[in-house]
């Protein structure tokens, strides 16, 4: 492993925000940690440092990771970062998924449900996401977001 890797999968478990960014950040454009931030996304527990992984995971594009990103957005004990954090993972890969399949309509579900959370975060985050998924039968939720203009503080 990298020293550089092996860095980056150290800080995004620190406690200090700016290194887990920084690592954030290096590990999205190392498709080659994939399975190691999926381990560490089944067991760290701190909603910052799911964050950074989950960030560092969008830009992976990893298919095998949709059902984990659904399960994360529709749990409402997790971290409203978090879950907006996984409903964006799933805006990138919305294009490698077809209409219709069981695993489409899960998101879908979980997506719409999403945009009436008590979390302006995840309100806007399940937007962008169903606007990304370019799913013109989805059009209505987001037309019914349009008068929500509650602030949202993403902080990332």
């Amino acid at each position: 492993m990298s020293a550089e890797r092996e860095r980056a999968l150290r800080d995004i478990q620190s406690d200090e925000r700016s290194l887990i960014v920084a690592a954030g950040k290096v590990l999205a454009d190392d498709k080659a940690s994939t399975s190691l931030l999926v381990e560490l996304l089944r067991t760290e527990r701190r909603p910052e440092n799911r964050q950074g992984i989950l960030y560092a995971l969008a830009w992976h594009s990893e298919l095998s990771i949709w059902d984990q990103m659904v399960e994360i957005v529709a749990d409402t004990t997790e971290h409203p970062k978090v879950r907006g954090q996984a409903a964006e993972v799933l805006s990138y890969m919305f294009i490698d998924r077809e209409p219709g399949t069981r695993s489409f309509n899960a998101a879908v579900a979980v997506l719409v449900e999403a945009t009436k959370d008590p979390s302006p975060e995840v309100r806007y985050c399940a937007a962008h996401t169903i606007g990304s998924s370019g799913y013109l039968p989805l059009r209505p939720h987001l037309e019914a977001l349009l008068g929500d203009r509650e602030p949202v503080d993403l902080g990332r």
